[in-house]
């Protein structure tokens, strides 16, 4: 785990955050797995613990849609939120696949994605990047957390997984092949797609949601149940 995010306690709930970023004005966090209290509502027991009275939660499609939260009605449907107004939480759900929180070092302007292996390989992250950089936020200005997901350690794939990534312009350091069987880095790609437009302030929790049954819901460990949430919202 790197030792600049700070695991911080919140009533029964937890999360992952970085303080210096906090107190720059960006309320935000990679939240642990539920407590027991929370039942088959994990989601809506994170929002009421955490009291986001103005938020935005969208149904996740695993593509590469990205929208900025401004005045009018929130979207339904996407895998990406760039904020831009005070006190509004942007709020995805995770499970393996990756959170990745952008943030303005100068602007008060952030953003948030769920970036599974579909939306990787589209390249949601530079979507988001593109969007905030059409709001006038330059990109080497720009700030990355990636968040906690399944690491190249656990994420085994098909050769149809890999031929996507191979097709995107990705080599051996995303599709890694060992004895006989193929694994995929999803924040190598990220990274690598981040750097490319010129995000260098890049910051890793180094935490796989597999491994750590301790500290996270994994889908493919857990069969499917439960969820993380993650969220990010400029204080006003």
């Amino acid at each position: 785990m790197n030792t600049r995010f700070k695991l911080i306690q919140h009533g029964e709930w937890s999360y992952l955050h970085l303080p210096h970023l906090e107190r720059s004005g960006f309320f935000h966090g990679f939240v642990t797995k539920p407590p027991p209290s929370a039942g088959e509502a994990d989601v809506r027991n994170a929002l009421l613990a955490f009291g986001f009275e103005s938020h935005v939660l969208m149904d996740q499609e695993h593509g590469d849609e990205v929208h900025v939260i401004a005045d009018g009605e929130p979207p339904t449907a996407g895998d990406g939120l760039v904020l831009v107004e005070n006190n509004v939480a942007g709020i995805i759900k995770t499970a393996d696949c990756l959170p990745v929180i952008l943030y303005s070092t100068r602007e008060p302007v952030a953003a948030i994605v769920h970036a599974g292996w579909s939306g990787t390989a589209l390249g949601i992250v530079r979507n988001a990047v593109h969007e905030m950089a059409f709001l006038g936020v330059k990109p080497q200005s720009i700030g990355a957390l990636i968040g906690p997901g399944i690491g190249p350690c656990c994420y085994e794939v098909q050769e149809d997984v890999a031929v996507i990534f191979r097709s995107a312009g990705f080599g051996s350091d995303v599709v890694q092949a060992r004895a006989g069987r193929l694994f995929l880095d999803l924040k190598r790609a990220n990274r690598l797609m981040l750097e490319a437009e010129d995000v260098t302030k890049i910051e890793d929790t180094e935490l796989c949601t597999y491994c750590r049954a301790d500290l996270f819901v994994s889908a493919r460990r857990d069969k499917g149940r439960g969820r993380q949430i993650n969220f990010v919202m400029v204080r006003g």
